[in-house]
């Protein structure tokens, strides 16, 4: 069972990453004294969450009520009423932010569907897919599909494996998945240009998808697992929150987690092999990703610009500059000739780089 504490910790720092409007998140967090219950139950993280979201509903504030909708489910549906949030995210989400230009597509992969969204799709620009981790829904990346068009980009925003709207299950072949989605909208995109944003367990997808596709131009990952995390996965205090996820996702027992996914692990013969460039965003708290794999990637990686933070995974606490060096390094790997959003987004970093007391290699 999740431990309540646990989730409430780890909720701290994911609300750091949205911007809520018409609530304080934090006296949600605080007045949760219960995990997710199969009977709506006062004081329960899935119930507390699901009142403030239909409040925000009722007043309009339709970003904070998906937000909400975002947190009940969180880190995945399991509850009756977490899976009725989960649904009810997507619902609003479509309802809010689905016109014209933003359309929702699904696909199937084994037999089983997975959706994407889709913005600014041309034929004669290049393509950006976007996926999150292992508790990241699409729709968390909808900025991407707002801004594609100011970046000269056609979007896709998708998820991972067991996660949101995608019932396929997170194993060895899942980066495919990745690839299936860039073949069946070749027609109206310029998918032989493409560069992926891959957050968490999305960037090891993405690394293993390049190995295999010639397609893929370039990648931008914070925090991606990559070899030491699935072969000494036992030995490195995975958080208790990250495992239940990981079996949730792998639709395996715990005990069997472990034992799977070493299989996962990216070789360095293979990180060798990745000759296109590869910008990669380290935590040094990192509570999730072992400092082996940063070792791993430093000795392996070919083509790679590496910035590290003094923060936790995903590195919440700073925010502002990853919003900053993802679409820069989007920008340099594509050669894109906006020139002057460029120049705006290097003079940022180059500002604070000292300031923040953040590094790069």
């Amino acid at each position: 069972m999740l431990n309540i504490e646990e989730l409430k910790q780890y909720a701290r720092l994911h609300v750091r990453t949205h911007s809520f409007t018409n609530i304080d998140p934090l006296d949600i967090i605080n007045n949760i004294h219960l995990p997710p219950s199969e009977v709506p139950t006062k004081g329960a993280w899935d119930q507390q969450w699901v009142i403030a979201a239909e409040k925000c509903l009722k007043e309009g504030a339709m970003e904070d009520a998906i937000q909400c909708f975002n947190f009940a489910r969180f880190p995945y549906p399991h509850t009756e009423q977490q899976k009725a949030a989960s649904k009810e995210l997507s619902v609003v989400f479509e309802r809010t932010y689905a016109k014209d230009n933003i359309r929702k597509q699904t696909f199937n992969m084994n037999g089983k569907p997975f959706c994407v969204y889709t913005s600014n799709l041309h034929l004669h620009q290049p393509c950006l897919l976007v996926i999150g981790g292992i508790v990241s829904v699409k729709e968390q990346w909808k900025v991407f599909l707002k801004v594609g068009k100011k970046l000269g980009f056609s979007v896709i925003i998708m998820e991972c494996p067991g996660v949101g709207e995608n019932r396929t299950v997170y194993n060895t072949t899942s980066h495919r998945m990745l690839g299936q989605v860039l073949d069946e909208l070749s027609p109206v995109a310029n998918v032989n240009q493409t560069y992926i944003v891959g957050m968490s367990f999305g960037g090891h997808l993405a690394i293993k998808q390049a190995l295999e596709d010639t397609r893929v131009k370039g990648i931008t990952t914070v925090g991606a697992p990559l070899h030491y995390f699935f072969k000494d996965f036992s030995e490195i205090h995975v958080p208790f929150i990250t495992q239940l996820t990981l079996s949730h996702v792998m639709e395996k027992n715990l005990e069997d987690v472990s034992p799977t996914l070493t299989s996962y692990a990216i070789s360095p013969e293979e990180l060798r092999d990745l000759h296109i460039p590869l910008t990669y965003i380290f935590s040094g708290r990192d509570e999730i990703i072992p400092t082996n794999d940063k070792e791993f990637l430093l000795e392996n990686g070919q083509n790679m610009t590496f910035y590290e933070f003094d923060d936790v995974h995903g590195s919440p606490n700073h925010l502002d500059l990853i919003q900053k060096i993802v679409p820069l390094s989007m920008l340099k790997q594509s050669s894109s000739k906006k020139i002057a959003i460029r120049l705006g987004l290097a003079l940022i970093l180059f500002l604070t780089k000292w300031k923040k007391g953040w590094g790069k290699q």
